[in-house]
């Protein structure tokens, strides 16, 4: 079976690092291991690296070291695209990057844990469509319950 493409939203990946035991530390194994092929691009990659050392993060975290080293991780275990294509889609604009990386790679899965905005976007199935690209938005503990039943549907 081919990998599932994956696009994470910031938010996972911070979460993921003050709880590398809980939903979103799982996926980012999951990223790590490369059970899973994550996409990412520099204008999300920024936002993260600024995120994961401002003061409102790191007082969660053991060091900025550390914050540096999630970023380094992520980022050696993503593939970088530079999309061509913009949408405004989000009423957040700052999210309207994630929805152009996950058009440029044809990604399958959306990851986030933004309930204001991002979750929001997607239909009753979890769907959302992008010029005729359809993919599921996910929270981390959904992805994780997509990725346990396609592994118990193997025959």
């Amino acid at each position: 079976m081919e990998a599932r493409k994956v696009v994470l939203d910031t938010n996972v990946v911070i979460t993921a690092a003050i709880n590398p035991f809980g939903s979103s530390g799982k996926v980012m194994d999951l990223v790590v291991g490369r059970k899973v092929v994550s996409y990412t691009s520099e204008a999300i990659l920024e936002e993260l690296r600024f995120k994961l050392t401002s003061d409102k993060v790191l007082r969660y975290l053991e060091s900025r070291v550390y914050a540096l080293w999630v970023y380094r991780v992520f980022r050696a275990s993503s593939i970088i695209v530079n999309p061509t294509e913009r949408f405004d889609v989000s009423p957040d604009p700052d999210d309207n990057k994630l929805f152009d990386v996950v058009y440029s790679s044809g990604a399958d899965f959306l990851i986030s844990l933004d309930k204001k905005h991002v979750l929001r976007l997607r239909d009753e199935e979890r769907k959302f469509i992008l010029n005729e690209h359809e993919f599921l938005i996910l929270t981390p503990a959904e992805f994780l319950n997509v990725v346990e039943r396609c592994k118990n549907s193997k025959v």
